[in-house]
């Protein structure tokens, strides 16, 4: 049954409902601790990033960021780099941090952790699924933005960790999984299709056992599960919904999995766009074709910002 026709609660269905998974779990849960988990110093950063500007403490960001060794190493290069850098270079993480500003310093910071997540497990390319993380994730803020939505940062998030059960299923089941991705791109099936069939659940299941494993926030965790069908969300639907949108541009944007989908992502959008339209009303003043073209520009900088940051 094709995703895009009919609406599929397989794809939303809890991660404690689902047999397969709980098979696949049970002792092998452990496998998952070979993944490595969110530092404490990164809650801590992003809860003193998230207040107001005027309150934020710069030298507590720049303490913050020197206590993790990759952390403050990525946000010294990037300082540096091509892309931010705007004149003397900077040694210091105060300087960094100045030179990078609140948001990008937030960016970084939860971009150089999925990183390293994504870069200790050897089946999925890392490239691959981090110009597709980022780039939902930088649509998903643009987006929210622009309807309306009361969070953009967190819709970035949201973005940024919507695949999180790719690297489960890779770790849980290998094979099967590697299998799933090849017959997606045999056929341009969309993969939670394929991963039904060879696993028995989705990206979906996996990634919200291993979000609720991590204390993930509830409207993260939702996002993680109900991201292939928005509907089905009901702490934050608007927020799915934008993740669900900025996820199908650019699946259809040569920013997926490697592969083209067909039907394209893109041209089966209006469930999750009225759903969108319910819960941001700004949302009707926006004409999707305009949207959708208007990403095409951010596609090369995505690019250039994963290479930079990919080093």
């Amino acid at each position: 049954m094709n995703e895009y026709r009919t609406p599929n609660m397989r794809f939303s269905e809890p991660a404690a409902a689902n047999d397969a998974l709980q098979k696949a779990l049970k002792g092998r849960g452990d496998l998952l601790d070979s993944i490595p988990s969110i530092p404490a110093v990164l809650h801590t950063l992003l809860a003193e990033l998230d207040q107001p500007a005027e309150n934020v403490n710069l030298l507590r960001v720049a303490e913050l960021v020197g206590r993790d060794e990759a952390l403050a190493a990525q946000s010294l290069r990037m300082a540096n780099s091509a892309l931010f850098g705007r004149g003397k270079p900077t040694d210091s993480l105060r300087g960094a941090v100045r030179t990078l500003g609140i948001a990008h310093t937030r960016d970084i910071a939860v971009s150089c952790t999925m990183m390293r997540i994504v870069s200790a497990q050897r089946s999925i390319d890392p490239i691959v699924y981090w110009e597709h993380s980022l780039g939902c994730a930088i649509l998903s803020r643009k987006l929210a933005r622009i309807v309306g939505f009361h969070d953009p940062e967190k819709a970035y998030l949201g973005g940024l960790l919507h695949d999180l059960g790719y690297i489960v299923n890779f770790v849980l089941s290998p094979g099967q999984a590697k299998a799933a991705l090849e017959k997606g791109a045999q056929n341009g099936i969309f993969m939670g299709e394929t991963e039904y069939q060879e696993l028995g659940f989705t990206h979906c299941q996996s990634g919200e056992f291993l979000a609720r494993k991590w204390k993930f926030s509830d409207d993260i965790v939702e996002v993680i599960l109900c991201h292939h069908n928005p509907r089905a969300a009901v702490i934050d639907p608007a927020l799915v919904a934008i993740v669900a949108l900025a996820d199908r541009v650019c699946r259809a944007s040569s920013l997926g999995l490697g592969y083209a989908e067909n039907p394209s992502p893109a041209e089966v959008w209006q469930d999750d766009w009225n759903l969108l339209v319910e819960k941001c009303p700004m949302a009707a003043q926006v004409n999707w074709a305009d949207f959708v073209k208007d990403s095409d520009t951010f596609f090369v900088e995505i690019r250039e910002l994963v290479k930079a940051m990919y080093h």
